[in-house]
C-alpha cells in the first residue's frame, strides 16, 4: 500500500549535450555520467538503459584477411597500375537501364604490331546474390562464368567457368570455392584440362594485424606437388610488410623448379604520398614474372632483384607515378581525369644501361572511358 503522506515523484525529461566534442572523439571516461544524468529510467547503481543511451564502440572491427593471392598486394599496386609500357590502350564502360555492364578494350603493341581486345557483358540477380559474366577476346575464345556468393553460407563464393576455342575446340574449364570471415580467408579451384585438373588450395589466418598463408597446387594426373609457398605479414591500415617463400616446378620428388624468396614493404606517409619497395631473389629458373618491376629476370643461378616506387597525388585529379629497379630501369607515369569517366595515363620506360639505344625505351598511353 502506497503511502498517502509520500509526495508524487514528477518525471521530467531532459535536453542531453553531445558526447563527442568537436574533433568527433568520444570522451568515454565521462560518457557514461552523462548517460545517466540526461537519460530517463535508471541511475548510477543500475536500471536499465535504453537503446539510444547506448555509446557507439570505440574499437573499430578487425578487418578480415584477403586471400593469399593479394598478401602484398598494396606494394604491387604501386609498381604495376598506371603503366602501359609499349603499350597504346582504350577501355571502355557503359552500364545499361537494366543493370547490364558492359566492358569492352582493345591494346596494340607498338613493338610487335599486334593488336588484341575483348568484349565482357556482366548481369547481377542482387536478391540470389547471383552474378553472370561472359566474355569473347580477338583470339576467338569465349568464356562463361557463373557465381553466387552468401547464399548457402555467409562468406561463401562459388564460382564455376567454362572456356571454348571454336576454331580448335578445346575446351577449358574450372571451379572455385572461396570462404571468408574475420579470422580466415580459404580458396580452393580446381582447373580442367585435357591433360588432367590442377588443383589448388590456399588459406590465410589473422589476428591482430598479422598474417599467415600456405598455398598448395597439385597436378592430379602426374600426382605431383606443383606449388609449395607460404607467406607472412603484418598490416596496419597505413603500413604492410610481407614476405613470402614459394617452390615452382614439375617435380617435387627430385626439387626440380625454382625457388623464389620475396619481401615487400608498402607505406601511405601521408594523404598524397605513398611509397612502396620489393625485393625478389630467385634460386633455380632466375626469371621474374615482371621484368620491367624489379629485374631483367635473366634465367640461370640465382639472382637478386630490387625495386623501389612511389605514387603521389598533385590534386583529386591528377598524380604522378614513379619507380626503378635494380637493373636501372626507370619507369614515370601520369595520370590524368579530364572530366567525370574520361580518365588518361601516360608512361614511359627509361632503360638506364643503354640510354643511347632509342630501342630500349618505352612509351605507354591509355585511355579510359565510363558511363
Amino acid at each position: 500500500m502506497e503511502n498517502p503522506c509520500k509526495p508524487p515523484i514528477e518525471e521530467k525529461l531532459y535536453s542531453c549535450p553531445r558526447l563527442s566534442d568537436a574533433s568527433g572523439k568520444i570522451d568515454s571516461a565521462h560518457a557514461e555520467v552523462r548517460q545517466v544524468e540526461c537519460g530517463k529510467g535508471f541511475g548510477l547503481f543500475g536500471g536499465k538503459k535504453s537503446a539510444e543511451a547506448t555509446p557507439p564502440p570505440l574499437i573499430p572491427e578487425e578487418m578480415a584477411p584477403p586471400p593469399y593471392s593479394d598478401l602484398g598486394k598494396k606494394a604491387q599496386d604501386v609498381f604495376n597500375k598506371g603503366y602501359h609500357f609499349g603499350l597504346v590502350k582504350l577501355d571502355i564502360k557503359t552500364k545499361s537501364a537494366s543493370g547490364v555492364e558492359f566492358a569492352t578494350g582493345g591494346s596494340s603493341n607498338q613493338e610487335s604490331g599486334k593488336v588484341a581486345g575483348s568484349l565482357e557483358t556482366k548481369y547481377k540477380v542482387k536478391d540470389y546474390g547471383l552474378t553472370f559474366t561472359e566474355k569473347w577476346t580477338t583470339d576467338n575464345t569465349l568464356s562463361t562464368e557463373m557465381a553466387v556468393q552468401d547464399q548457402l553460407v555467409p562468406g561463401l563464393k562459388l564460382s564455376s567457368a567454362l572456356n571454348f576455342a571454336p576454331q580448335t575446340g578445346q575446351k577449358t574449364g574450372n571451379v572455385k570455392a572461396a570462404y571468408v570471415n574475420k579470422q580466415v580467408a580459404i580458396n580452393a579451384d580446381s582447373d580442367f584440362r585435357a591433360d588432367g585438373p590442377i588443383v589448388s588450395a590456399s588459406a590465410v589466418v589473422g589476428y591482430q594485424g598479422w598474417l599467415a598463408g600456405y598455398l598448395a597446387g597439385y597436378d592430379v594426373n602426374n600426382k605431383k606437388l606443383t606449388k609449395s609457398n607460404f607467406a607472412l605479414g603484418f598490416t596496419s591500415g597505413d603500413f604492410t610488410l610481407h614476405s613470402n617463400v614459394d617452390w615452382i616446378g614439375n617435380d617435387a620428388d627430385d626439387q626440380s623448379g625454382e625457388a623464389h624468396y620475396g619481401g615487400s614493404i608498402y607505406q601511405a606517409v601521408n594523404a598524397k604520398l605513398e611509397y612502396g619497395i620489393m625485393v625478389d631473389w630467385f634460386n633455380g629458373g632466375g626469371e621474374s614474372d615482371d621484368k620491367e618491376n624489379s629485374g631483367d629476370g635473366d634465367n640461370g643461378g640465382s639472382k637478386t632483384l630490387f625495386g623501389v616506387g612511389a605514387q603521389y597525388q598533385l590534386d583529386p585529379d591528377a598524380s604522378l607515378r614513379f619507380k626503378v629497379n635494380s637493373n636501372r630501369q626507370i619507369g614515370l607515369g601520369y595520370q590524368q581525369r579530364l572530366r567525370e569517366g574520361v580518365t588518361i595515363w601516360l608512361s614511359a620506360l627509361i632503360d638506364g644501361k643503354n640510354l643511347d639505344q632509342a630501342g630500349d625505351h618505352k612509351l605507354g598511353f591509355a585511355l579510359e572511358l565510363e558511363a
